[in-house]
């Protein structure tokens, strides 16, 4: 008897074998912590499309399990069901993206809800606060910050939760974006530089980062008046910066008010009286005041990237008082310019002695390219008209070397004589030569 109730009570203590029962499936429960949680509310929450009762009660129900109890799997086949039924139905892809991010499967969250992720479905509306909030935190986490940024954003007035990291996020957002468009300079990208530069705009209207991207944007797509607007707000922020000044300033005579470009540059001149780069600066700046008080075609001249020689003429006779007041000592025939818009200003500087006419032809070519050549041998011809004596007029050396020796050009070897002539370059000879007349 003893030995049979040892042997029952062997049999007894013997622990049941290791492993899950056979065919018994394992069950995939949620495991997130109350911080995660607050990012997986109701998907319905903020949907403002129709909607039907019997489906709002069914999706509250899983989100229900899925939160309360861990039931991943009811969630998931709900969210399959309903999605096999009609794929557009975003309730349904808000609660299957929660199931994988609760998986912690960020990528799929993203790619199922965000437009900002390539390949991304992009199914949330700005103002829906259940995808925007799972949005941002999948993004969070994957190191996406300015994605998450602008998810929470959306949405922060609907969601203490998303107005909190929007807030904590702030700063991050707009570094990260700052060096996106800086990246996206360098490469070349102005398009992809722009959005960016937008998001900024949206996120932080009146911050110095915003004012320097959208410059720095405008300068890289050759969009002066938008600079200009950049560049005002930044010296108004930054109003002791002298590079900005500067550049502001160059903004001002080209595109904005001449008279507020030369203002800036004479109170620069003021701070920095022993600057002799701002004292010819100023120079410059001066000259090129006088400019916008000329008709606004001529102005255009001035700013062309290459000239004929009847604008090159143009340019002489409007830009050196001499031309226009003195008394021509010879009448040169050309016919070609007679059915100029400019032809007055063209005979003037022809019988000027300025430019050459064709004395077999009897034709100037006014629409012909003008050359760097034309433009210093004019001004060579002005400086021993209307000068007294220049000693730099002494014939050796020839055209270029005179040039030279007068201060057209800071060397012989600048001149290239065969090379097309722009308005700037023609509008700085011409200074030159107003500053060697003493007249400038």
């Amino acid at each position: 008897m003893l030995g049979l109730t040892l042997l029952v009570t062997a049999c007894a203590s013997t622990p049941p074998p290791k492993g899950p029962a056979p065919n018994r499936p394992e069950v995939r429960t949620l495991d997130l912590s109350p911080e995660e949680k607050a990012f997986l509310i109701e998907p319905v929450a903020g949907f403002s499309g129709p909607l039907a009762p019997e489906r709002h009660d069914e999706i509250l129900a899983a989100h229900q399990a899925l939160i309360q109890t861990g039931d991943l799997e009811g969630a998931e086949s709900l969210a399959s069901r309903l999605l096999a039924a009609e794929p557009d139905f975003v309730p349904a892809q808000v609660l299957a993206a929660q199931v994988e991010f609760a998986r912690g499967d960020l990528a799929a969250v993203l790619r199922r809800l965000s437009p900002g992720v390539p390949g991304g479905a992009g199914v949330c509306a700005a103002d829906y606060t259940a995808c925007q909030l799972l949005i941002g935190r999948a993004a969070e986490r994957s190191g996406k910050i300015p994605l998450a940024y602008g998810a929470y954003r959306s949405v922060a007035a609907r969601s203490p939760t998303a107005f909190g990291r929007t807030g904590a996020l702030h700063a991050q957002a707009l570094s990260s974006t700052r060096k996106r468009v800086d990246e996206e300079l360098t490469q070349g990208e102005i398009d992809v530089a722009k959005q960016q530069l937008r998001l900024l705009e949206q996120w932080a209207p009146s911050e110095i980062a915003t004012f320097e991207a959208a410059a720095e944007v405008a300068h890289a797509a050759a969009e002066p008046q938008t600079e200009l607007a950049a560049m005002r707000k930044l010296t108004e922020r930054k109003p002791d910066d002298r590079s900005l000044l500067e550049r502001r300033a160059d903004l001002e005579m080209d595109v904005g008010e001449p008279s507020a470009g030369l203002e800036i540059v004479k109170q620069l001149s003021e701070r920095f009286p022993r600057d002799s780069a701002l004292a010819a600066r100023l120079e410059v700046t001066k000259f090129r005041w006088r400019l916008a008080a000329l008709p606004p075609d001529v102005r255009a001249i001035a700013h062309q990237p290459s000239l004929s020689r009847g604008e090159l003429a143009v340019l002489f006779y409007w830009l050196i008082p001499n031309v226009r007041y003195a008394r021509p000592t010879a009448g040169r025939i050309a016919a070609d310019v007679l059915d100029q818009a400019r032809q007055e200003e063209i005979v003037r500087v022809l019988n000027l002695g300025l430019m050459d006419v064709d004395g077999d032809l009897h034709r100037f070519f006014p629409t012909s390219p003008a050359r760097r050549s034309a433009a210093l041998s004019a001004l060579v011809r002005a400086l021993g008209r209307f000068g007294r004596g220049l000693p730099c007029l002494e014939p050796d050396g020839g055209t270029c070397a005179i040039a030279a020796r007068c201060g057209l050009l800071a060397s012989a070897d600048d001149c290239r004589p065969r090379d097309p002539v722009s308005g700037g370059d023609a509008v700085e000879m011409i200074r030159l030569g107003l500053k060697a007349l003493g007249a400038s």
